[in-house]
């Protein structure tokens, strides 16, 4: 049975408070004071169907819309209707967040679009199940007054959005050193967490004026860049732009991204805000190895017999790696620097197998922490020692 407040009741009887409005609803509302009871009022209720209750997977679901409710309405007074009949959800993790309106139809229904606005007004595009506290409201509406009404109890909402099809975005241009189009795939971007349009790198940059960096999504580097079309390219808005931070455009094949000085920066850019920036490392003499390898259970963790997938450094800086490697059977693994266990190694996780690069191509690694779970399968394998990114990019064969 749908709850609403006593003063629900007096506009129904009169409509003669004044209008006042501090939510996000698009009607304005009279002052709701929370120290009066709730009432519960016969013919107002919605009632969530079982698929309200069960994970919504937007990357398997083929219908555009799935009914979370069934409204079943009382006789409201003349000259008064029931608009604006939506979901407010709040994120379980982010509860200072203020809460998203997801829209609804009279029949209950909520469009496949309106979940993925939910889910990326929280956390950007990453494909991982977000969990909502949710609630359905309706305003009863006469003329410019609306009184909000609360149709459900709370109820919990998972929602895991849609898996880009090609999340893979690449550095191009001097101040890396990858000077050639063929070298492009080296310098794979790590993808900020809970913002899969979001990516960094981290090396020690050039500051040139020309010829420095651009961002391009990998499939552009397949299907644009032999056609010579720059039109998809990612650079700054402004041409020899050596500011911190600024907006981005594409098409502008000349509007290189340029280190403010010659040091080490993470490179950081936003592919849904469109801006960039670099931020400077406090440590500008970060610690340098001779090589860093992969050990495993590929190799039964064999030291001695040479054994290991070497990497090679890709950067000037050599403090970005870079190997393909096919895997025959599923297996685990950790990065360690100078084939040495005591002097650096990384893994992830409390737990072996806390991150398996079959579900989650980018994890940031820790200094001794746990094993990697890899599927059997060829890989792009990237490896910086700075930030301790390490990325599993699938190759199709």
């Amino acid at each position: 049975m749908k709850k609403i407040s006593l003063l629900l009741m007096l506009v129904i009887a009169g409509w003669s408070l004044t209008a006042c409005d501090e939510s996000h609803n698009d009607y304005p509302m009279p002052p709701v004071y929370p120290q009066e009871p709730l009432i519960t009022v016969e013919g107002f209720e919605a009632t969530t169907t079982p698929a309200a209750t069960q994970p919504i997977d937007l990357g398997t679901m083929t219908e555009d819309s799935i009914q979370l409710f069934t409204l079943k309405q009382g006789t409201l007074p003349e000259g008064m209707t029931l608009k604006n009949l939506r979901l407010e959800a709040k994120a379980n993790d982010k509860p200072k967040e203020q809460p998203h309106n997801v829209m609804a139809s009279s029949d209950g229904y909520v469009k496949k679009e309106e979940f993925s606005k939910l889910v990326y007004t929280f956390y950007g595009k990453k494909a991982t199940e977000r969990t909502f506290t949710a609630q359905v409201f309706a305003d009863a509406v006469k003329g410019n007054e609306a009184q909000l009404i609360y149709l459900t109890a709370p109820f919990t909402l998972r929602v895991t959005p849609e898996k880009l099809e090609d999340p893979y975005y690449y550095l191009f241009g001097l101040a890396t050193g990858n000077v050639s189009a063929a070298n492009a795939y080296k310098y794979v971007m790590t993808p900020i967490e809970g913002n899969d349009m979001g990516f960094t790198f981290t090396t020690k940059y050039t500051s040139k004026k020309a010829g420095d960096l651009l961002v391009w999504n990998i499939s552009y580097w397949k299907n644009d860049f032999p056609k010579k079309d720059f039109s998809k390219v990612y650079a700054t808005e402004t041409k020899y732009d050596k500011s911190e931070k600024g907006l981005v455009i594409q098409g502008e094949k000349d509007n290189y991204f340029i280190a403010p000085t010659a040091e080490y920066y993470t490179f950081k850019i936003d592919l849904e805000a469109l801006t960039f920036e670099w931020q400077k490392l406090d440590d500008q003499n970060p610690a340098t190895y001779t090589n860093i390898s992969i050990i495993g259970a590929f190799n039964a963790w064999n030291e001695t017999d040479n054994s290991e997938i070497e990497l090679a450094a890709v950067d000037p800086s050599k403090h970005n790696w870079y190997v393909r490697h096919t895997f025959a059977s599923d297996t685990e693994l950790k990065f360690r620097a100078n084939h040495d266990y005591s002097v650096m190694n990384w893994g992830y996780g409390n737990n072996d197998k806390d991150w398996d690069a079959g579900e989650d191509w980018a994890k940031i690694c820790e200094k001794d922490k746990k094993n990697i779970a890899v599927p059997a399968g060829t890989y792009d394998i990237y490896f910086c020692d700075i930030t301790g990114a390490a990325h599993f990019v699938p190759v199709e064969e």
